[in-house]
Order: C-alpha cells, then structure tokens, then sequence
C-alpha cells in the first residue's frame, strides 16, 4: 500500500542510499537492503496511520510506541532500530535521530536445537536409503542423489543453506577434500569435508546432476551452480529448506538447515561420542563466524549434555 508523499520520498531515498553503500566498505546484499526497506515501511505505515506528517515530524516516543504496538520480539526490534537510524539519520541534526535515541531492547538468547549425533547419523541413513529405493536412471533417483549430497554438505561442513545455494563447480576441491565458501558479508573461508561428503557429492556429480542438466536451457552462470532444481537452474533457498525439512520430518523432528548447522557446530565441540572436541577457536573459523561470542551459544548446548552425564554418573551427582 502507498504511504503519502513524504513517507514514499524518503523509503525511496533510504533504497538509493543503501544501493550506494550509504558509506559502507562493502554494499547490503540485495536481501539485506530489502529487510531494511521492510522494517522502516513498517513502521512508517505505523506512523503514517495515526496522524504523523512525516519522517521529519518523528519523534523517540512515537517510534517506542510504535515498536511497542507493532509486537516485534527484542532481537527483531534491535535489528529494525539499525534500519530506523539508517533511515532517519539523514533527517535529523547529528545526535538527534530519534532511533539514535532509544535503548535497544535486550534479546535473551534462544537455545540452540539439538539434534544428536544418533540423530545426524539416522538422517544420512535415511538419505542414503531414499537413493537405493529411487527406480534407476530417473529424476526421482537424481533428485535422492542431490538431497543426500546437500545433507551431507550442510551438515558435513556446516554451511548456511544460502552459502549451499550459491556453491560453484569451481569451489569444490576433490584433492584436498574442501569447499570453499563466500559466506556473510563477502567472507570467503575454506572449510573441509567429511569422507561420506566426498562420497556424496561425487555421486551427485557423476550420476545425478547431468540427468537434471540436461533438462536445463539456462545461462553459463546457472549451470556453474553444485545444486540444481528438478527443471535444471540453481536451487534456492527456500527449496533447501524444503528438502531439509522434510529428511527431518521423516525422523519425527521439525526445522531445517540451520538445525544442521548447530548440530556440525555441537558435535565438533562434543567430539565423537562425546570425547576429543575441536577448540571453539576452530569452530569458529569452521562456521565463519565473525565473533566467537556468536560461536559460545553452542557451548551450552554441550555443557548441558555434560551436566546430565555428570548427575547419571558421578557419586555425588
């Protein structure tokens, strides 16, 4: 729905400034930008519907009582309050921004899913038996083969379903069992692979992806892409999580491939069978992690599975 003629002005100016980096060393993923754009037309349709004139006539009450009444959880409302202060600075005198000028709610941390090693292990099992049933030299067969190599990958090597998405032919080293991976804000890392991963995607690429290739009609930039969709282009995200979710569905359990995700991130810390983890510094550089305070939630996901130990097995537990 349109707003009236100051609102559109300046979200088409926030849209332009953010195309332009709006002073960043590197520019908003399109995604990203999108968001931004997002959260502050929420809030303007807000606004706008209970009288105010403009961005210009904003004040930190309002946008409180905005944030308040619109009912976005605290970790939605600290991020819409970078999107507000990119919006409105240009507005305002340096230091008056009125989202410069609110307190950000605090956001408690959620637990981290768990998925247990038993659980991961049943996962792959269950793609690999969906391969063997797939009658031969189908799509159907292509398609078990392409799922149990994304499983593998996203949890073998812990990527972000996007990051799998956006995977190329040329990141796959065979040689050196690793992929190499442009991840969150450009950042390239190099993270390695399990053997049933190696596996996996070599089926995928021998067997499976020249069936679904060859129904494909797109670019060379298409067809550079590791996973395909039935009809032959790139898959995207939401296909990843479709796939994932209904492997996980099969087991009895919800969510998608972030789940895999923290379950590389727990296991690593865990080791196998729960002795000889990986340093969370290791960790760190496996998930891409700018911040090792974003790896430490998975440390209470394991600290937990040791307390539990700890209680059946010590005398005094």
């Amino acid at each position: 729905m349109a707003l009236p003629g100051p609102w559109e002005d300046s979200l088409r100016d926030l849209d332009d400034r953010l195309s332009r980096q709006a002073g960043r060393a590197r520019a908003l993923a399109p995604a990203s930008r999108a968001g931004y754009v997002r959260d502050c037309r929420r809030v303007a349709t807000w606004l706008a519907g209970r009288g105010v004139a403009g961005p210009r006539n904003i004040t930190p009450s309002m946008l409180e009582a905005a944030l308040r009444d619109i009912g976005w959880a605290a970790s939605t409302q600290r991020r819409a309050l970078t999107s507000l202060r990119e919006w409105l600075g240009p507005c305002f005198e340096r230091g008056r921004c009125p989202a410069s000028l609110i307190d950000a709610p605090r956001a408690e941390p959620k637990p981290v899913p768990r998925l247990s090693q038993d659980d991961a292990s049943a996962l792959a099992a269950q793609a690999g038996a969906l391969v063997r049933a797939a009658p031969p030299r189908s799509t159907r067969r292509a398609l078990a083969i392409r799922d149990r190599a994304l499983i593998e990958v996203l949890y073998g090597s812990g990527l972000r379903r996007q990051e799998a998405c956006d995977l190329v032919l040329s990141s796959l080293d065979f040689e050196h069992e690793t992929l190499s991976v442009v991840g969150k804000g450009g950042h390239s890392r190099t993270v390695p692979m399990t053997e049933p991963c190696v596996d996996a995607l070599r089926e995928w690429l021998g067997e499976g992806r020249p069936r679904l290739a060859a129904a494909s009609g797109l670019g060379a930039a298409a067809r550079a892409r590791v996973f395909l969709s039935r009809s032959g282009g790139a898959m995207d995200g939401a296909s990843v999580y479709r796939v994932v979710h209904r492997m996980l569905q099969g087991l009895g359990r919800g969510g998608g491939p972030h789940l895999l995700r923290h379950a590389a991130a727990t296991h690593l810390l865990e080791g196998p069978g729960g002795t000889g983890g990986a340093h969370l510094r290791v960790v760190q550089e496996f998930l891409g992690h700018a911040s090792l305070a974003t790896t430490e939630r998975y440390t209470g996901v394991t600290t937990k599975a040791m307390q539990g130990i700890l209680r059946a097995a010590h005398p005094r537990g």
